[in-house]
């Protein structure tokens, strides 16, 4: 019993019931970039994931300056936006 307590609590101290949304995190990962992310598809790539114990949303946004003749990013800036906090890390 103890132990499902404290399990319980763990999951559930120093959450928020709002976080951010996608739409949110992208926008704060492009206020973070030294570029404004190009208008064709693949200039933003977006993924959620869950970090961490207890788990811990994060939005991992992608923004490419241009594409080459592949599609490929020439240049780019990764981001991992916190869903709880909003705070922004570069990834490299």
């Amino acid at each position: 019993m103890l132990l499902l307590l404290t399990l319980v609590v763990a999951r559930t101290c120093g959450s928020r019931d709002e976080q951010l949304t996608q739409a949110e995190a992208v926008a704060l990962a492009t206020e973070a970039a030294s570029f404004a992310p190009c208008e064709q598809t693949g200039c933003l790539v977006v993924r959620a994931l869950n970090q961490g114990i207890p788990t811990r949303l994060v939005w991992i946004v992608g923004i490419a300056d241009r594409l080459d003749a592949d599609g490929e990013p020439v240049r780019f800036e990764n981001f991992e936006v916190d869903a709880e906090t909003g705070e922004v890390t570069r990834r490299s």
